[in-house]
Formats: structure tokens, C-alpha cells, sequence
């Protein structure tokens, strides 16, 4: 089962405004991708407005970074994420239980945070959108076996298609008619390439597969003036046990992940408000909690500290144990040692064991 998630107005709420009384629409690629929570943008009527209105391109990888939390809590309960744009990504499941599960918890983690977000699960990429973006509560899980009673349902223009003007003079009013024309029914009108395309989308099958999104990197932070206790900057030696908890963590996540790393990086903001960073390539890449403690904690400065950011990158896949192939299992060895000098009575040993035996005397 895959899962889509989408966050609403994340470009706003991460987007720095240059004035502060005014309206928004953020564009990318001269579409509109985001605007200011209140603000009618598909409407008609000439509205007075209290603020000016202001039209401002963003570029999409600037935000990246503020959805790197929402991903790391994603990769808690499956490790096959496939990213689409900052604000959205797709999850797959095998395990209905923790599919289950993470729906409920990013509900609770959206409502905790004051966030609003959408999500929607299927059978592919496109079901799952779709179900995201038209259904409310657990309609939005659209089991394998409903896939097409669900599509029946769905009007054929909540497709952005460029042919959706000619598909509805044919009389074709939702994405299940679509998926019941025969792609040769279709080439006649469209060409055999777009009708192919057509057919699919009619059926809810998704043009370009699932592709898991590669982790690059893990990261461990902490706050140091919010900690309990503290609410004020750590000295080295303070920080030192939150350190090696925090590292445990990494490594892990790591060992969950079947992946080793190649490099460690310390990131610091100071008590007097400067930035500290210090990288250290490793020369074999490891999951060893200790080990990567030792160089975490060897990169520390000696300071105060008001937050540390430690991030393991270069990650690769961690080798397979051996498989022992001729193992054969062992004689149970005996215990007692006045057992051990017990001789065997009658016992005949075969002729071809005695040879055996007086060639291993004569030669061995």
C-alpha cells in the first residue's frame, strides 16, 4: 500500500516576507504553488482588500531543509520514501499494522504542531493522490480490490489532462470510463503513445513507478537552552552523556537502515553566538556506536554551547555477515572429567576404520 502526504501552505509558513502587511501568491515555474491562508485566488469578483497583494517566484530546494523533520519521522515507520516536491511525499507499506499505525500518528503529529496536511492511500501513486485530495477521513484509503469503484466515482477533470476538453465531448465524464476505453479506441483519436498513457490513468496505474528516495544523510540534534533542568548554554563536559545518547540513537538508526557511514560532522551555535563546524572523514565507514561517540566527541570544542547538530553522511550499505557454509554441527562435549577416561568395551572396530588408524600413525 503506498501513501501520499502533503503539508498545506508549507511554502508560506517557511517563506520569509519581505514586507509584512500583505497578501502572498509564491509561483514556481509561473504557477501558483502557494498563497497566504484567507486569500481567494479562484474567484471572480473584484474584492477590497486591507493589504496589497504581492506575486513572488520561489525556488523549491530552498525549502527542502524544513521537510527534512517530516521525512525523518516518516523513515520511523517504513524506509521507502519517494520524495516529490518539499511540501509532498509518497510512503510504501508491507505491514498493514504500521501503515495503520503512522496514519494515526501523523495525524497526531499535524495536530500537535499546528499544521495542516493531507494524505490518502492506494494501490499506486496516482490513487493515493487522488484519494488524498477528494476524500475525507478513512475514505481516503482506497484498499487494492475498490480501486476501480472508486475511480468510476472520480469526474475526469481532477486529472489535469491537456486532452480533457475532447475526452468529455466523447462523453467520457469520469477516470473510470476512461480506464474502460481500449487503448485502440483511443489511438484513432490521440495517437497510440497518448492513448496508452490515457488508459493507464483511467486505471490508476502510475506513469513513472515508486522510487524510493536514497537517505544521504542522518542527523542528531539538541537544543541546549530549552533542556530541563538547564535553560542555559552546556559546557563540554555537560553535554557529554546527552552526546552519547544522542550517538546511540545514530547508530541505531543506522543498524535499522543496514547502513554504515563514511563521515561525521559536528554542527554548533556557541553561547556567544558564533557558528562552529568541524567534518571528519573516517577511514572505514562504521555503525559502531562507540566508535562514532569517540569522534563525535573528539570534534567538541571547548566552549558553551547553546545547540549541536551531529550528522552522519557517505552512508553506504553495511556488508552481509558470512554465511559459514561447510559449518557442521559439534559433538556435545562431556562435562564430567571422570567420564572422559571411561573406555568403550566392547566395541569392535571394522577393519577398514583399524587401517585407517595404523596410516594415520605411520604417516600423519
Amino acid at each position: 500500500m503506498i501513501i501520499y502526504c502533503g503539508l498545506r501552505h508549507f511554502y508560506i509558513r517557511h517563506f520569509n516576507p519581505p514586507q509584512a502587511d500583505a497578501y502572498y501568491i509564491l509561483t514556481h515555474n509561473r504557477e501558483i504553488w502557494d498563497c497566504s491562508p484567507g486569500l481567494p485566488i479562484k474567484t471572480k469578483a473584484v474584492l477590497q482588500l486591507d493589504r496589497p497583494v504581492l506575486t513572488i517566484p520561489i525556488t523549491l530546494s530552498d525549502f527542502a531543509s524544513y521537510a527534512e523533520d517530516w521525512h525523518a519521522f516518516a523513515l520511523h515507520y517504513t524506509d521507502e520514501l519517494e520524495i516529490e516536491y518539499p511540501h509532498s511525499w509518497y510512503l510504501r507499506f508491507k505491514e498493514r499494522a504500521i501503515f495503520e499505525q503512522f496514519i494515526t500518528d501523523y495525524n497526531d503529529k499535524m495536530q500537535r504542531e499546528n499544521e495542516g496536511g493531507i494524505w490518502g492511500a492506494g494501490q499506486s501513486k496516482l490513487v493515493a493522490k487522488l484519494a488524498a485530495h477528494n476524500c475525507t477521513g478513512y475514505d481516503r484509503i482506497v484498499p487494492p480490490g475498490h480501486t476501480r469503484s472508486f475511480l468510476s466515482q472520480l469526474p475526469l477533470h481532477r486529472l489535469p489532462l491537456p486532452e480533457l476538453e475532447t475526452l468529455e465531448k466523447l462523453g467520457i465524464k469520469t477516470i473510470g470510463e476512461l480506464g474502460n476505453i481500449p487503448p485502440m479506441e483511443l489511438s484513432s483519436q490521440f495517437g497510440q503513445k497518448t492513448a496508452d498513457i490515457l488508459h493507464k490513468l483511467g486505471n490508476g496505474e502510475d506513469l513513472v513507478s515508486f522510487h524510493p528516495h536514497q537517505t544521504q544523510d542522518f542527523r542528531w540534534s539538541l537544543d541546549c537552552i530549552t533542556l530541563d533542568g538547564f535553560l542555559r548554554p552546556l559546557a563540554s563536559h555537560e553535554l557529554k552523556s546527552y552526546l552519547q545518547q544522542g550517538m546511540e540513537k545514530l547508530a541505531a538508526t543506522l543498524k535499522d537502515q543496514h547502513k554504515v557511514a563514511g563521515q561525521i560532522k559536528l554542527e554548533a551555535h556557541l553561547a556567544q553566538g558564533t557558528y562552529f563546524e568541524k567534518t571528519r572523514q573516517l577511514k572505514q565507514a562504521t555503525d559502531d556506536p562507540k566508535v562514532i561517540h569517540r569522534i563525535a566527541e573528539s570534534l567538541l570544542p571547548e566552549d558553551f554551547f547553546a545547540q549541536v547538530d551531529v550528522v552522519i553522511s557517505k552512508l553506504d550499505a553495511s556488508p552481509l555477515a558470512q554465511l559459514t557454509m561447510f559449518w557442521e554441527p559439534q559433538a556435545p562435549k562431556v562435562m564430567d572429567d571422570d567420564l572422559k577416561n571411561y573406555a568403550q568395551v566392547g566395541v569392535k572396530v571394522p577393519r577398514r576404520e583399524r587401517l585407517l588408524m595404523l596410516w594415520e600413525e605411520c604417516f600423519a
